[in-house]
């Protein structure tokens, strides 16, 4: 849910395959992600734009991962993978790993993806989740708590799962 107004450096940023981020070293550090596509399928569409800059930015109802060097372990560099999605200026964790490999973790995330994707979509068709705001994500994340804020209506903070 990109805002289009998005700054050029991210509108020129190419969208990457999570599939080919598997085996591959992990960053440095902390690496955003926005998910811009995810198919059920094996072997199905399964893309992300990077957040560029040092100070990274999602909008609500973006479905974020994110990726940080991890534990090293018996095979060799781990990684942390988090699911995280943008809603009203905030940022809400959805699931997190640590895999002692770096392989995995495309396929083990993909399912909760799919469904973060989905809910706010659904969610983005009856409330108002600051589509146009921008989410500054590394002191968000720093913030963040469980579970989504008030939206408008009838809705009330509801954590996912």
């Amino acid at each position: 849910m990109t805002d289009p107004s998005t700054p050029p450096a991210a509108a020129d940023t190419p969208q990457v395959d999570l599939w080919s981020l598997a085996g591959k070293p992990p960053p440095e550090e902390a690496r955003w992600l926005v998910v811009t596509a995810a198919d059920g399928e094996p072997g199905g569409v399964y893309t992300a734009q990077p957040c560029p800059g040092p100070q990274p930015r999602a909008f609500g109802g973006d479905v974020l991962v994110c990726l940080e060097p991890g534990m090293d372990g018996p095979l060799g560099l781990g990684i942390k993978v988090a699911v995280w999605t943008a809603v009203r200026e905030r940022l809400v964790p959805v699931a997190a790993w640590q895999m002692a490999g770096t392989s995995a973790w495309p396929e083990r995330i993909r399912d909760t993806v799919i469904f973060t994707m989905s809910a706010m979509t659904s969610l983005a068709e009856q409330a108002d989740l600051g589509e146009l705001t921008p989410v500054d994500l590394t002191p968000a994340a720093q913030a963040a708590v469980a579970g989504l804020p008030p939206l408008e209506g009838d809705w009330h903070g509801v954590p996912l799962p």
